[in-house]
């Protein structure tokens, strides 16, 4: 196995701290051209080109491919917020998920044949199975607008892992379009997966743990946090010729932590 991204050329979201920032650096190094989308400006070894967007706003993410090369051999979904501070239930799932929609529909005219979609995902949406019928009503919102008002009506909260909580619901949302979109991506020639990441050694650690609470934080430092080179390693492995038959797939970075829920559901 070689990794070879000369010649080519990657949209990176969330470029300027943590997994994005590892994933850029990687592609830089083996030889890829990235472009850099976020809030801020990444540092110079993250990225060749820098377009300033907000995953949150409809009109920011058209005006950001409008400005992207005409051709991109790869985008990379991993911009996100974790819960805490001000933000709203509404305003993470804008950007957690209604955005990364949004922005990957947006790009899909100039990914190129046979290009990989990743998207960032997480542990904590380990139920989109469970909660798919709450997620589906959620999938069905075309408009950025419209979403205030669902999560009214489903009262759904910032902070906690339950499945009415924003974190959770918004990978959960991830997950199921992931797989939903096999036949819109093989339409396109495309593929695309997500990387389900646990607790992952970023500035943003500390807002999950104390989001999520005492409990989940507790398990989070016994099984181990990774680092976020380890989940880039994948996110790259993924975007490569290597992984051409890997498609619509959820793949856990989370020290077992998958494997562990899973066998607890089944002895439960």
């Amino acid at each position: 196995m070689s990794l070879d991204f000369s010649k080519l050329q990657f949209a990176v979201t969330g470029a300027a701290s943590g997994i994005g920032e590892a994933t850029a650096v990687v592609l830089k190094k083996l030889g890829a051209r990235v472009i850099a989308l976020d809030m801020r400006e990444p540092d110079a070894h993250a990225a060749d080109d820098f377009i300033e967007f907000d995953q949150g706003d409809e009109a920011s993410i058209a005006n950001a491919v409008a400005r992207a090369p005409a051709r991109i051999d790869g985008l990379m979904n991993i911009a996100g917020v974790a819960p805490g501070g001000d933000i709203s239930a509404a305003r993470l799932l804008s950007i957690n998920f209604f955005g990364l929609r949004s922005l990957t529909n947006h790009f899909i005219e100039r990914l190129a044949p046979n290009a990989a979609v990743i998207n960032m995902s997480s542990h904590a949406g380990h139920r989109w199975r469970e909660n798919a019928h709450t997620a589906q009503e959620f999938l069905a919102i075309e408009n950025f607008g419209d979403l205030p008002a669902l999560v009214q009506q489903r009262n759904i909260q910032v902070n906690g892992l339950g499945d009415d909580c924003a974190y959770p619901l918004s990978k959960q949302l991830v997950n199921l379009w992931t797989v939903q979109s096999h036949g819109q991506m093989e339409k396109h020639h495309l593929r695309m997966n997500a990387v389900s990441a646990g607790g992952v050694d970023t500035p943003i650690l500390r807002d999950f743990l104390t989001s999520f609470g005492e409990k989940s934080a507790d398990r989070i430092k016994s099984i181990g946090v990774v680092s976020p080179e380890a989940v880039a390693a994948t996110i790259v492995f993924l975007a490569s010729k290597d992984a051409t038959s890997i498609k619509s797939a959820i793949i856990p970075v989370d020290n077992g932590a998958a494997a562990m829920a899973a066998l607890k559901a089944i002895n439960a």
